[in-house]
């Protein structure tokens, strides 16, 4: 038997045999903490050759037994329900509604369901569950942080749990290891154990992450491995607006979405979403619509920008839901080709509600509403622009394009601008080759 030192990063969870001052990896000051293993040689020497089972296609494997939730929407957006013994990670910021999520979709669940929290008192977690009306009888609550004592109290309990929530996995802790709640190493091992208890238990186990300053999940990316689904939770808060986004599922398809509108009572699934994001379009100079991709669905938005005279010396570019780096190309593009002074004035461009979108198919819309802000003409009638624009300033193709346009003349609009080259796929639609036939549309130009 043979004893082996190692360190650990406490910030990013790398390894080494020696000791370092400084992290190699995320170069971090005294982050390295010190660990020992027992290794016994003779026993991790292999003596004889192992085989292993072949199992093949023809083979009958079970269906998956699915746990519904109360949520139609979550249900459909996971492929119908959490699966019996699966393992998810519903990631988000803190404060946008992860709790009230979870406690929403556990009302209505069959069987036992448990609820442990390493950051909220009793108080805050039962007032809550009062505040969205919940009474159910078969949730029973852990107010614990220690993950050795959470899995002992599940395997004494004389009601097994069919579904077990875990709020959060950044304040589970092991005295196993000599580690602060919320490291790397920390996140990683309560991860792995109470993953292999649920595998081993068949029981479904829900992990809530929050997010770091850049949107990725807090700790190790190694926990975004074992988990078998991701469940992504954001929007922007001011809007009242949050997406249910799947980005990892072994059960099912990665490409589902959910929005839901947070009020006093909870979270509300929005289910016409053209009157939630159109109610309040005018045709205006600066406004324009168009049809965005997001997931699997297609949602009306409008796009509204600003072009006015610099206040300061430095023209500003400010943005809400729209990136930045696509307004910054759109406007120089407009700048080049058709030689408007557009680069020296302000320019504010947000969508309705504040809808995050990073979809290429609204730069044409961008392009439409800066062009009739600048020169303050509204477009000629309700208008629902689609198209990406290149540098050369023509206006490339998108996907889906008859889906879109399917929606588009389902809200009635009658102007529906798309590249020439989607053009030849569908007809009743104004084809736009370049900027310059963009400008051209407006009345006196």
């Amino acid at each position: 038997m043979k004893t082996k030192k190692y360190f650990v990063c406490n910030e990013c969870g790398f390894e080494s045999d020696k000791w370092f001052a400084k992290c190699p990896s995320c170069n971090s000051i005294s982050s390295a903490v010190e660990f020992t293993a027992d290794i016994d040689f003779k026993k991790n020497k292999k003596t004889s050759k192992t085989t292993s089972e072949i199992t093949y296609l023809d083979e009958e494997v079970s269906i998956p037994v699915r746990i519904k939730t109360s949520i139609k929407e979550f249900n459909d957006s996971i492929n119908g329900g959490f699966v019996k013994g699966g393992i998810y990670l519903i990631s988000g910021e803190p404060g946008i509604g992860k709790s009230t999520l979870i406690s929403q979709i556990s009302k209505d669940i069959d069987g036992f369901v448990l609820y442990a929290t390493g950051e909220e008192s009793k108080t805050q977690v039962i007032q809550r569950y009062k505040r969205l009306n919940i009474e159910n009888k078969n949730i029973g609550l852990i107010f614990e942080n220690d993950i050795d004592s959470i899995i002992n109290t599940i395997s004494k309990s004389t009601k097994k749990p069919s579904v077990v929530f875990i709020d959060s996995i950044q304040t589970m802790k092991s005295d196993e290891f000599d580690s602060i709640a919320g490291s790397i190493l920390q996140v990683r091992e309560c991860s792995k154990k109470i993953t292999n208890f649920a595998k081993n238990n068949d029981i479904t186990i829900v992990l809530i992450g929050h997010v770091n300053k850049e949107g990725a999940v807090a700790g190790p990316k190694i926990l975004e491995h074992i988990v078998d689904c991701v469940i992504q939770f954001d929007l922007e808060k001011t809007s009242g607006l949050r997406m249910v986004r799947i980005t990892k599922n072994r059960y099912g398809p990665t490409d589902e979405i959910i929005l839901l509108e947070m009020t006093s009572k909870g979270l509300i699934p929005i289910e016409n979403m053209n009157e939630f994001f159109l109610n309040d379009y005018s045709n205006e100079s600066g406004n324009t619509l168009t049809i965005i991709k997001e997931g699997n669905k297609l949602i009306p938005i409008e796009i509204q920008a600003l072009v006015s005279k610099p206040v300061y010396g430095t023209p500003r570019r400010i943005t809400s839901g729209v990136p930045l780096d696509r307004v910054l190309m759109i406007s120089a593009v407009l700048s080049k080709k058709l030689k408007m002074p557009i680069e020296s004035k302000d320019i504010f461009v947000s969508t309705s509600g504040g809808f995050k979108i990073n979809d290429s198919a609204i730069d044409l819309a961008i392009a439409n509403s800066l062009v009739s802000s600048l020169l303050e003409m509204p477009p000629l009638g309700p208008t629902i622009a689609i198209g990406e624009i290149g540098l050369d300033g023509k206006i490339r193709s998108v996907s889906s394009i008859e889906k879109r346009i399917e929606i588009s003349k389902r809200l009635g609009m009658e102007n529906i601008l798309i590249p020439e080259k989607n053009s030849k796929k569908v007809k009743s639609c104004t084809p736009i080759k370049n900027i310059n036939e963009l400008v051209k549309l407006f009345k006196g130009v």
